[in-house]
């Protein structure tokens, strides 16, 4: 994180969904760059639109932790019988079932998340998502910090 008076930046990377850039410019706007394997998006936002508090969430899904372990022990399972009895036939099911797997497990890290919510100004719905300590918990909570300042200082309040 740079700590320039004209911009500030914070760099967030996720395994499953790509870079995340938050750019502090000129202490009025926050622009956010997003790559991913298949998108690249720029949004540029006036920090008077915000909120200066922000909201926490954090999930934990169960559902799609329990989805993935079952299909996952289907999947041993039938090459298990595929093996024991001798039935090529059903390696077929046991690698539909263990491809199902990555598919939940895919799903389990998405719906599971911690993150910083920043309201929009007018109409309190969220708006701005953050995933909470990345890149890390100190650096984190600098640019917070300074980004809620910057949006107290910009509405006026």
């Amino acid at each position: 994180m740079s700590l320039s008076t004209t911009e500030t930046k914070l760099r967030q990377r996720s395994l499953l969904f790509g870079n995340r850039e938050f750019i502090i410019r000129n202490n009025e706007f926050l622009l956010i760059r997003e790559t991913s394997l298949f998108r690249r998006h720029e949004t540029l936002i006036p920090l008077k639109a915000l909120q200066a508090t922000p909201t926490y969430s954090s999930s934990f899904s169960i559902k799609w932790l329990f989805n993935s372990l079952l299909a996952l022990a289907l999947g041993i399972l039938f090459f298990y019988w595929a093996d024991r009895f001798t039935l090529p036939i059903l390696y077929i099911p046991g690698a539909v079932f263990l491809a199902t797997t990555l598919l939940f497990v895919y799903r389990f890290f998405l719906y599971t998340t911690r993150l910083t919510i920043f309201r929009h100004a007018t109409n309190n719905e969220n708006y701005l998502f953050l995933w909470r300590n990345r890149p890390d918990k100190q650096k984190f909570e600098q640019f917070i910090q300074k980004l809620s300042r910057l949006i107290l200082d910009n509405s006026g309040q």
